[in-house]
């Protein structure tokens, strides 16, 4: 396998990793929106400490500012966000599926925006990937109009985050550098949709939750966000995005196997899909 596709799977391991570690956070009181603002405000100071460590400038052209604003805001806060939203509406499962629509998107999106050759194998591969998510994660649940666009919205925003890496040149930026500054917009704007929906709180939380948050943000932060970067610049987004589709597999899995929840025989094949395409994407 190719150095950029196993950095997708790893980045796509410690993402699926991500939920089972926020179950036991939230078991210490914290909540969804706050996990989501400590996940990109707590390595901060520690991105900041490894800049200087490593020597590298804090310079930014002014071409760069506005291409990395435009990732955090619209790629990063933004999918979040709408994802975050969208569980006030519909169960998790639902929105988690719908949220996976991302790499069909990129996939269209490649081929008619930047010309990008998609061929016939892979496009059966992330034909399988999406047929396969939608079987594989959980959706037995009355969905709801709003939420079922949030969710939807969600993974365009994702797709758009994946596509704009890509092209605009940041994915051969320094990725301790362009994480240090994604994380700083991204951090702004989840604290500010937070405090407007008084979703945001600290107060319940105890030692467990401060702990495993540290844990969840340092681990997507120094590890699962630079590898999928990486991914992406050396594999591009469409293969990125398919790839990635790892993710659900890893959170269901580890919840088998250490929460004890189980998977039906649908999940199974719809799992089974998925390993399909993306054996098939990392072949073609």
């Amino acid at each position: 396998m190719k150095k950029g596709r196993i950095c997708l799977v790893l980045s796509a391991f410690i993402y699926g990793l991500a939920p089972l570690l926020a179950k036991i956070a939230y078991e210490g009181g914290v909540n969804g929106m706050t996990l989501t603002f400590l996940r990109t405000v707590l390595t901060v100071p520690l991105l900041f400490v490894l800049m200087l460590l490593r020597g590298r400038s804090f310079k930014l052209t002014l071409r760069e500012i506005g291409n990395i604003a435009i990732l955090a805001v619209l790629g990063g806060s933004l999918s979040v966000i709408s994802l975050y939203a969208a569980y006030d509406y519909i169960s998790t499962g639902l929105a988690t599926t719908l949220h996976f629509i991302y790499p069909l998107i990129i996939v269209i999106a490649s081929a008619l925006i930047y010309k990008e050759k998609i061929t016939k194998m892979k496009l059966a591969a992330v034909m399988l990937v999406t047929v396969g998510i939608f079987l594989f994660v959980d959706i037995a649940d009355r969905a709801d109009k709003i939420g079922v666009i949030l969710a939807v919205l969600s993974g365009v925003f994702y797709s758009f985050y994946v596509i704009y890496i890509d092209h605009s040149g940041l994915s051969k930026m320094d990725y301790i550098k362009l994480t240090f500054y994604l994380m700083i917009i991204m951090s702004a704007g989840t604290l500010a949709f937070g405090l407007a929906t008084k979703s945001i709180g600290f107060s319940e939380m105890n030692g467990l939750s401060w702990t495993f948050s540290a844990l969840i943000s340092i681990l997507i932060t120094l590890g699962a966000i630079p590898l999928f970067q990486a991914g992406v610049r050396y594999e591009g987004a469409s293969t990125a995005g398919i790839i990635s589709a790892f993710e659900p597999i890893t959170t269901i899995i580890l919840g088998v196997l250490f929460l004890g929840e189980t998977m039906g025989l649908t999940q199974y094949f719809g799992g089974a899909l998925i390993i399909a395409g993306v054996i098939i994407a990392e072949k073609y």
